[in-house]
């Protein structure tokens, strides 16, 4: 019997964020909401108008293509791409078709998926390019479709892929991917719910034995025919975009099973039944009769933008912050996924190693690698790694999001919230109570610093050998049969005798010593 292969190629598309539009001077204001107000000649297509380019537009474009690891082109030009479609008054729009400004990219992803599928995978990019968005149809208005023209000539980057994708999962780490360097470059919000970012799937299912892959293309060995591939439109978010692949390609294997075939054409994804639903037979690229644009010339890409830098994006960032500060990958990959946090987080690591060396309980710890003789405070720089990670991603994290807010609303500064993990790390305050100081410094709205709240609520851990000695002296009275129990070999108890001491200390004790105490006194 015949195994089928998925081949998922992608076509993000992702408005730029420039003050004008591709080709006037209105303003890129798309999602104002009074309809056709920045608008003109030019957008509406009157007769005689002329497209000027928008310079900012093609920085942005390099930036997204050298941010990829594209080529960029020497001579790229414009071309018109005709379609009839009520939102493209001019009966074309002006894109690129043979000389984009980037090509020969990729993309690398690292995410985790059910078993006998790969983590981690490389993505082509084959081309990036530059044209102008469409206006925006609203059907079903009062039994019309209504045109605002305000999204027309909006600067609109496509990013096509190579058919590398496999799955539908890894589609959505892929477009989470490009989200992340589109944000991390500032060159658009890429919000997918606003229409900001859309994607298009091109899936279709292939008999292993009848195909092969040449240069980034599917083709068909001799004797042998391709099944038609089948371009899904309208994905509006993340989870749409897996859902509609996995729709897409169960829909297509039930076709196969039944010895049915299908032609090339456009679905759209329908949210509300969770289908995909037929739009339109596909055109192919003879169909949109491409040819140069005649009003504007070829134009050399760098000597327009000839000082386009590209800072660490969030892949290189990743795989840094795991091997320099040890994070783990799934720390890496949520304190990386915003710019704001990962430039948050890198200056928390920074300040942290500076407590480390002012207190004297972890003086020795910074100064020795984070390994010494006092092993109840040195521990591994793995130990500091998974400490400070987990109380950035799970505690700040949850906490700000519990309030609704987000890491540019965060007043407490990344300092003081080293010094809170260096308190916790030298054991001058427990997880519990450490937790109480955060939500202190949170709720306040200003920065606070943690040792003046440990020192002002009385939330320092309890090291006093003399005063714990006493508490538990009255655990050890008021659980004799427990006592009991334990010096007879039930070793587990000393776990409920020690809840006992942390419970009558509000959680202030020391556990270590708390535990070297009982069994002192249970000998």
């Amino acid at each position: 019997m015949s195994k089928f292969i998925t081949i998922i190629g992608l076509e993000v598309h992702v408005e730029i964020k420039t003050k004008s539009k591709m080709f006037c001077a209105c303003k890129n204001d798309p999602f104002i909401d009074t309809p056709n107000v920045h608008i003109c000649e030019v957008c509406l297509a009157h007769p005689g108008t002329l497209p000027v380019p928008n310079h900012s537009a093609i920085d942005a474009t390099v930036k997204i293509s050298k941010a990829l690891g594209c080529e960029i082109a020497k001579l790229s030009k414009f071309d018109r791409k005709h379609y009839f479609y009520p939102d493209l008054p001019k009966g074309y729009q002006i894109s690129q078709y043979d000389q984009p400004i980037g090509e020969h990219g990729k993309v690398d992803l690292s995410f985790t998926q059910e078993k006998n599928h790969r983590t981690t995978a490389t993505i082509g990019v084959r081309r990036v390019h530059l044209e102008e968005d469409t206006a925006k149809s609203s059907h079903g208005v009062g039994g019309n479709t209504l045109i605002d023209f305000n999204r027309a000539g909006v600067p609109l980057v496509e990013i096509v892929s190579d058919p590398d994708v496999q799955s539908a999962a890894e589609a959505k780490a892929y477009c989470q991917e490009l989200q992340m360097v589109f944000r991390y470059l500032g060159v658009s919000d890429a919000d997918m719910e606003k229409g900001q970012m859309r994607c298009e799937a091109n899936i279709s299912l292939q008999d292993e034995s009848g195909f092969e892959y040449v240069d980034g293309e599917i083709r068909a060995l001799p004797g042998k025919q391709l099944n038609a591939k089948v371009e899904v439109k309208n994905i509006n978010s993340f989870r749409a975009v897996e859902k509609a692949i996995d729709y897409e390609i169960a829909r297509q294997t039930a076709m196969i099973e039944k010895g049915e075939s299908w032609k090339q054409e456009t679905r759209g994804w329908d949210d509300a039944k969770q289908a995909t639903t037929h739009q339109r037979y596909k055109e192919t690229a003879a169909d949109y009769r491409y040819f140069p644009e005649p009003d504007i010339p070829p134009f050399e890409p760098l000597k327009l933008a000839p000082n386009v830098a590209i800072t660490e994006m969030p892949g290189a960032k990743r795989n840094r912050f795991a091997s320099e500060y040890g994070f783990s990958l799934a720390d890496a990959y949520l304190l990386t996924t915003d710019k704001k946090w990962a430039d948050y987080s890198e200056k928390v690591m920074s300040e942290l190693e500076e407590w480390l060396n002012s207190l004297p309980e972890t003086e020795m710890c910074a100064k020795t690698g984070l390994k010494d003789k006092n092993e109840a405070v040195c521990k591994t720089r793995a130990d500091l790694a998974r400490l400070a990670g987990g109380w950035l991603t799970s505690k700040l994290m949850g906490m700000l999001n519990e309030r609704g807010q987000n890491i540019v609303q965060l007043a407490v500064k990344p300092e003081n919230f080293a010094e809170l993990i260096s308190l916790i790390y030298a054991n001058r305050v427990n997880s519990t109570n450490a937790q109480k100081i955060l939500i202190d410094m949170l709720d306040s709205g200003v920065d606070k610093d943690p040792s003046h709240i440990m020192e002002d609520k009385g939330y320092g851990q309890i090291s006093d050998v003399n005063k714990l000695g006493k508490i538990i002296d009255v655990v050890v009275t008021d659980y004799p049969r427990q006592v009991a129990q334990f010096k007879a070999g039930k070793e587990p108890l000393i776990k409920f005798l020690i809840g006992m001491a942390m419970k009558a200390t509000e959680g202030s004790a020391d556990p270590v010593i708390v535990e070297k105490i009982l069994r002192e006194k249970m000998k």
